[in-house]
């Protein structure tokens, strides 16, 4: 028993001795690439994201950047869609009440549409569709 304990601590003490020359190799702790904003460009590309694992779970640096990174364009998405309704609003005026005939607001969003950009319809068929009865998935 004691001849396998010293060639143990000879076994160490050698691999030690090797690390210390720099013949051992270096040790390296991998950091994952963090997530680039240009990931994040579809629901699918969000869906998708698969962080980086680490020992026990994820790579906790990586999945928080990701969530931010989520967080930050969803909220700048939110603020254009909201200041494009708010500038269709002001652009199209109060919508027909509910008994009233839209046939010429219509007409008049399909002129827009033709005359505009394509935000500028999209927005126009946004609003009027909020003035009609709501959005899908509004007020659930």
């Amino acid at each position: 028993m004691p001849v396998v304990i010293i060639v143990a601590a000879a076994v160490i003490l050698g691999g030690v001795v090797v690390v210390a020359m720099g013949r051992g190799g270096e040790l390296s702790r991998e950091r994952p690439e963090l997530p680039a904003r240009s990931e994040f460009r579809t629901w699918s590309d969000v869906a998708g994201y698969r962080p980086p694992p680490a020992l026990l779970g994820y790579h906790a640096g990586a999945t928080e950047h990701a969530l931010s990174l989520i967080a930050r364009i969803i909220a700048e998405r939110d603020a254009e869609i909201d200041w494009l309704r708010k500038r269709l609003a002001d652009a199209v005026g109060p919508g027909p009440g509910p008994d009233e005939d839209d046939s010429a607001g219509l007409a008049s969003i399909g002129d827009d549409m033709a005359a505009s950009d394509p935000a500028s319809a999209t927005a126009a068929v946004l609003r009027r569709q909020h003035s009609l009865g709501g959005l899908p998935g509004e007020g659930e």
